[in-house]
């Protein structure tokens, strides 16, 4: 099964690196190579949007926004190229032919941001149509598909299982703007109804057994 991995940011650096996190998923990631193939995305998270809400008082436009929170993600995401030993990269990849290249060669891919004005959750729902994934896992600081932000609202009901039109309805009026921070992006959401992928959106938590959501046992949410 061919897999793109997407990590949020804000897991990987939530106030300071999480650096057991980073060797448990890398760990985990190697021994399912046997089996599988990987390609893991990286957010930029708190620390990139820290960076984009300073320049944005500074007076930098969106763009430049853009190129920053991209840079940050490759730093979040080298951090990965590091902790997978034998089958890393030589370098975090740029764009999605390099991608496909590196998993060709027999290592596992690790990207950040590649596209200013897409998020990397849009950038790791291309990689998926690009590289024809299987399956897309979106691991993030909520533990799934809510109706409604559940930061906002106490009543908020977590989704078990969607389809692809009930995702993009819940996110089609979240802000496209740099630093944005949503469970997943229209435009990301977008192109996994387009491409059909299997999705699944899981928590922190569950990166402690990715082989385990795979098989179709999480708490999260599923979306075909």
């Amino acid at each position: 099964m061919r897999i793109v991995l997407k990590i949020g940011g804000s897991l990987v650096f939530p106030d300071k690196i999480d650096v057991e996190l980073v060797k448990n998923v890398s760990k985990q990631i190697v021994s399912l190579s046997s089996n599988h193939e990987f390609l893991v995305v990286v957010g930029g998270g708190t620390i990139a949007r820290e960076y984009i809400r300073a320049l944005k008082d500074i007076g930098k436009d969106d763009t430049f926004l853009d190129f920053v929170g991209m840079e940050v993600a490759k730093l979040n995401a080298s951090l990965f190229m590091g902790a997978l030993g034998k089958k890393a990269p030589v370098e975090v990849s740029n764009d999605f032919k390099h991608a496909l290249s590196t998993l060709y060669l027999g290592k596992i891919p690790v990207l950040g941001g590649t596209h200013p004005g897409h998020t990397t959750d849009a950038v790791s729902s291309m990689l998926a149509e690009f590289v024809g994934a299987d399956l897309f896992l979106r691991f993030t600081n909520v533990d799934g598909v809510y109706d409604k932000d559940p930061r906002k609202f106490s009543d908020a009901k977590k989704l078990g299982k969607i389809s692809h039109e009930t995702l993009l309805e819940i996110v089609e009026g979240t802000k496209a703007e740099a630093g944005v921070n949503a469970v997943i992006d229209p435009l990301a959401a977008k192109i996994l109804k387009r491409s059909k992928i299997k999705t699944i959106v899981c928590g922190k938590e569950e990166l402690k057994n990715i082989k385990a959501i795979i098989e179709g046992k999480h708490k999260g949410t599923e979306i075909f």
